[in-house]
């Protein structure tokens, strides 16, 4: 019987962990016709600082989806999503870019990059509503289908920091 969280089952994210390995694989098997190999997970999963993070859920906090990012200067690229299918249209793909949104004001990002599949309907509107804009069309992108790739961008606002506070003399 599939796990299903309750609104009292927290869901936590945390940084990708060797034992986390083959939860990643079967949800990146179940959600792409060309996965990424368990190589390329343990690449993502030695890096630190962290770049794959999953989130986890229900009593036995199981791994219900993940999401892989690389930073470079000044931004992020977003390069891997997904939630396992038993688990979808819960908001927790929301939850996971919400959680890159913050990586990325912490890492002092001004922009977040992705691409997707100009088929993949669902993700392209969960995209926009989170403030991605359509940047450009790569032809082509994913070769075994001929398939282009949406380039999407979301600028992230400059974040305003508190300025000390300066006492006058009569405070002193």
């Amino acid at each position: 019987m599939p796990l299903k969280p309750t609104h009292s089952d927290l869901v936590v994210i945390e940084p990708g962990r060797k034992k986390d390995l083959e939860a990643l694989w079967a949800i990146e098997q179940a959600s792409f016709s060309h996965p990424w190999t368990r190589a390329m997970f343990q690449e993502e999963l030695a890096k630190s600082p962290a770049t794959l993070y999953v989130l986890k859920g229900g009593p036995e906090k199981a791994v219900l989806g993940y999401c892989c990012f690389w930073a470079l200067s000044g931004e992020l690229q977003l390069v891997n999503i997904a939630v396992r299918p038993d688990f979808r249209g819960q908001g927790l793909g929301r939850t996971l870019l919400n959680h890159l949104l913050r990586e990325a004001r912490i890492r002092e990002a001004e922009k977040i990059f992705l691409e997707v599949r100009p088929s993949n309907q669902t993700a392209i509107t969960l995209y926009e509503r989170l403030g991605f804009k359509f940047l450009y069309r790569r032809p082509r992108y994913y070769p075994a289908e001929g398939e282009d790739a949406l380039v999407l961008v979301l600028e992230i606002p400059a974040v305003e920091k508190p300025q000390p506070e300066v006492l006058g003399e009569e405070a002193c």
